[in-house]
């Protein structure tokens, strides 16, 4: 962990070993304006709400979504990843009706199915992306419009409205060692990464998203 002054710790995981990761603001604006690139395929309003639902210490993930909601004139609001928090979760989709939400986990299954909520009626009409534990899940249900998000390690990876999982090409250098993800970062960070060995399996498709988008994607291997 770096020893210069960070505005945001957060923590990332790796191999079931859980980081503090440090960042600057800067750092987490420069990734905002990648994920505003995922974001506007889908061509969401201006003046729409979108509902992100995340832990304290994934903030270096999910505070560049945030700010990517803002750069597209979206309102955003927020939820905890915790079945204790579903509740908020039905609330806020009624109460504000998101065009989107984002980092639903099985947590928020759970939690919804525990207080008598169904989720699929909260999800339905909606964009949902969903974390790898739930995204079958979601993806069954009828009228929802199911994506993935996936965290890998101290990045974001976020499916398009076309379905491509893209992450920050700008930002970070994903390889794969085997079928391994190798991340490590490209720009000037205060904690910088290299070589991280992250756990996950895929491919890096080499053509481009159709989307629009020139970041590169990913391709999960199941299971």
């Amino acid at each position: 962990m770096t020893t210069s002054h960070p505005d945001q710790i957060g923590c990332y995981t790796a191999h079931g070993k859980t980081h503090f990761y440090s960042v600057k603001r800067a750092e987490l604006d420069r990734a905002g304006v990648q994920m505003a690139r995922t974001i506007r395929s889908f061509a969401f309003k201006p003046g729409a709400y979108v509902l992100t639902i995340s832990v304290v210490q994934e903030v270096v993930q999910f505070a560049p979504f945030e700010f990517a909601l803002q750069l597209l004139g979206l309102y955003g609001t927020n939820a905890d990843l915790s079945p204790f928090d579903a509740g908020r979760v039905e609330s806020l989709a009624r109460q504000f009706d998101p065009v989107a939400i984002c980092g639903v986990g099985n947590e928020v299954l759970e939690g919804l199915k525990m207080m008598g909520h169904d989720a699929a009626t909260v999800f339905k009409g909606r964009t949902v992306w969903a974390r790898p534990d739930a995204y079958d899940a979601v993806n069954a249900m009828p009228d929802v419009t199911a994506r993935r998000v996936v965290l890998i390690g101290p990045a974001l990876a976020l499916e398009c409205a076309r379905g491509s999982l893209h992450i920050d090409g700008r930002e970070w250098v994903l390889e794969t060692k085997g079928d391994e993800f190798i991340l490590s970062s490209r720009q000037y960070r205060i904690d910088p990464v290299s070589g991280l060995k992250t756990g996950i399996s895929g491919t890096l498709p080499d053509t481009p998203c159709s989307c629009g988008s020139p970041d590169p994607y990913i391709r999960l291997f199941e299971g």
